[in-house]
C-alpha cells in the first residue's frame, strides 16, 4: 500500500502546473523574440509605450516600465501582434491570461469604432476569435482590465499561437501586457473519458475502444512505479486489443497517444 501511494504522488506531481508563454514587454527588442507584428497603416503599428511621451507612457503603462502600445489613426487599420508557437501537448488544461487598457468610448459605446480581437490559431492561417472587449462588460476608459481566458478546447495540440488584432477605424489607443499561458501537466479526464477498456480486471487481453473515430498512434503501459513494462504501434486503429497475460498481478497505466491528444486508462491485471 505504501508503495501504491508513493506512485500516485509522483504522478501527481509530474502533473503540476506549468508556465508554457510569459511576456512582460520588458525587452531591449520590440517585437521580443519570437513574437512579430504586422500592420495596414505603416505609422501604426504595435510598438513599446516607450516609444511615446511620458503622458501617454503614463496613461498606457500597466507593469513595470513598457507595455506593447497601439495607436489610433483615423483611418481604418488592421494591426496583428503575434505570439511564438507554443504547445499543450500533454497538459489537462490550460489558461490565457493578459492585462489591457483599452478606450471605452470608442471602442464600445457609443461609437464602436474598432475591436481588440483576441485570438488563437493552430496553424498560423485560421484564427478563432477568443475575446474582444464588448465581452468584458461596462469599464472605465483606460481602466487596466484582467482577462483570463479557458483554453480547454486546445489541450493536445502543439504549433499553437495567439495574436493581438487591432481591427479599427477611428477607434482608440490601446495597450496590453502580462501576457500568460499556463497549463496543468497530466491527464485530461473528459477525453480519457471517451475510451473504454474491457475487460477490469483483466487475465489475458485487455482491449481500449472509443466510439468517436479517434485513432489510436501508439500505446505505452506502466506499473504503479512508473516503469513501461510494454509498448505497442499502433496503425491508426479505433480499436486494439493487448496481450497483457505476461504481466505480474497488479495495478497497470494505459498510456493512449492518439491523433486528438492523449489519455490514460488504469486497468487490473489479476
Amino acid at each position: 500500500m505504501k508503495k501504491l501511494l508513493l506512485s500516485f504522488a509522483l504522478l501527481t506531481s509530474l502533473y503540476g502546473s506549468s508556465q508554457i508563454l510569459s511576456e512582460g514587454f520588458e525587452g531591449a527588442t520590440f517585437p521580443p523574440t519570437g513574437w512579430t507584428t504586422q500592420t495596414q497603416v505603416a505609422t501604426r503599428f504595435w510598438r513599446p509605450t516607450t516609444d511615446y511621451s511620458a503622458t501617454t507612457q503614463a496613461t498606457f503603462n500597466i507593469t513595470g516600465a513598457k507595455s506593447a502600445i497601439i495607436a489610433w489613426i483615423l483611418d481604418p487599420n488592421d494591426a496583428t501582434l503575434t505570439s511564438p508557437t507554443f504547445s499543450l501537448d500533454g497538459y489537462a488544461d490550460a489558461t490565457f491570461s493578459f492585462n489591457a487598457k483599452i478606450g471605452y468610448e470608442y471602442m464600445v459605446a457609443p461609437f464602436p469604432n474598432g475591436d481588440l480581437n483576441v485570438q488563437i490559431s493552430d496553424n498560423g492561417l485560421d484564427w478563432t476569435t477568443l475575446w474582444v472587449e464588448e465581452d468584458y462588460g461596462p469599464y472605465d476608459d483606460y481602466e487596466t482590465l484582467a482577462v483570463s481566458l479557458d483554453l480547454a478546447d486546445y489541450v493536445g495540440l502543439s504549433g499553437l499561437q495567439v495574436r493581438f488584432q487591432y481591427l479599427a477605424t477611428d477607434a482608440d489607443t490601446l495597450s496590453i501586457d502580462d501576457v500568460l499561458i499556463t497549463g496543468t501537466l497530466g491527464v485530461n479526464e473528459s477525453f480519457a473519458n471517451k475510451f473504454s477498456t474491457y475487460p477490469n480486471p483483466v487475465d489475458n487481453t485487455v482491449s481500449i475502444s472509443n466510439n468517436y473515430n479517434i485513432l489510436l498512434t501508439d500505446i505505452s503501459i506502466t506499473d504503479v512505479n512508473g516503469r513501461t513494462v510494454k509498448t505497442l504501434r499502433v496503425n491508426n486503429l479505433s480499436q486494439v486489443e493487448i496481450n497483457v497475460s505476461d504481466l505480474n498481478s497488479g495495478v497497470y497505466f494505459m498510456n493512449i497517444n492518439t491523433d486528438s491528444g492523449k489519455a490514460v486508462k488504469k486497468f487490473i491485471k489479476s
